[in-house]
C-alpha cells in the first residue's frame, strides 16, 4: 500500500515595529531599540555601504508562527562608522555610533597645543607659578625685621676719615718718636761740645720768651719795685 509523505507545515509570520529612541551625546549618538523576549543570538545589526543601519530579529512565539522585525536608521552625521557597535542588555539594544573629530577640530586642537608649547608660553607659565610662589610667601607671618638706619654721606665720611686717621696713627706716633730721639740724640751732642754757648743762648732765649709773656713781666716788675721800695726803706733808716 502507498503512504503519502508528510506534509511539512508553513511557517508564519508576525511583523511588529519596536519602539526605540536616539540619544545624542557629546562623543557619541546612541540608538536604543526595546526588543524584551528576545535573544542576542536571534538579532543581527548590519551597515549597509549607503550609511544605513539594518537592524533587523525574528523569535518564534508557535509552533508555526514566529515574529519579525525590521527597522533602518541612517547613520548620524560626523560618525566614526568603522566604531560602531552594538550590545544587548536586559531585553534593550544599544547600537553606538561614535563621533569623528572633524579637520576644523583638529586643527584647533593641534594649535592650542602648539600654542601651549611655544617658549613664550612657557615662560609666561613660568612668571605665573612664580608670582603664584611670591604670593604664597607673602602669605606666611614672618618677624619683622629692623630697618637699618639711614647714614648721611657726611656721617659716612667722617666715620671713614676717623677710621683713616686711627689707622695712620701708630705710624706717625713711631716716626714721631724716633724723629725726637734722633734730634735728643744730636742736641746731647752738640750740647756737650759746646755747653757755655748754649747756656747762654738758652738764658737769652728765656729772658726774651719772659719778656713776652705780660704776666711775667708784671711779675718783674713788681719784683723790681719791691727790692726798690726795700732800698729805700734801708736808706732812710741809716739816714736816721
Amino acid at each position: 500500500m502507498n503512504s503519502k509523505g508528510a506534509t511539512t507545515p508553513t511557517q508564519a509570520y508576525e511583523d511588529f515595529v519596536p519602539s526605540s529612541k536616539l540619544v545624542h551625546g557629546e562623543n557619541f549618538d546612541t540608538i536604543h531599540i526595546d526588543l524584551h523576549g528576545f535573544k542576542k543570538e536571534q538579532l543581527k545589526v548590519v551597515l549597509t555601504s549607503t550609511g544605513t543601519l539594518k537592524i533587523s530579529g525574528q523569535r518564534p512565539i508557535g509552533p508555526t508562527k514566529w515574529q519579525r522585525f525590521l527597522k533602518e536608521f541612517p547613520v548620524v552625521e560626523n560618525c566614526d562608522r568603522s566604531k560602531i557597535s552594538a550590545k544587548f542588555e536586559n531585553g534593550i539594544l544599544h547600537v553606538k555610533q561614535p563621533k569623528l573629530i572633524t579637520t576644523v577640530e583638529k586643527e584647533k586642537e593641534l594649535s592650542a597645543t602648539l600654542a601651549e608649547n611655544t617658549p613664550a608660553a612657557k615662560r609666561q607659565k613660568t612668571t605665573l607659578r612664580d608670582e603664584f610662589g611670591k604670593q604664597d610667601n607673602a602669605d606666611i607671618d614672618t618677624p619683622a625685621k629692623d630697618e637699618p638706619k639711614e647714614t648721611s654721606p657726611k656721617t659716612s665720611e667722617q666715620t671713614e676719615a676717623k677710621r683713616l686717621v686711627e689707622k695712620k696713627l701708630p705710624s706717625h706716633d713711631s716716626s714721631s718718636s724716633s724723629s725726637s730721639s734722633h734730634s735728643s740724640e744730636s742736641e746731647s751732642e752738640s750740647s756737650s761740645d759746646d755747653d757755655t754757648d748754649d747756656e747762654t743762648s738758652k738764658n737769652a732765649s728765656c729772658l726774651v720768651a719772659n719778656l713776652k709773656n705780660p704776666s711775667t713781666v708784671i711779675k718783674m716788675t713788681l719784683v723790681g719795685l719791691l727790692v726798690l721800695g726795700i732800698s729805700l726803706y734801708i736808706a732812710n733808716e741809716r739816714s736816721h
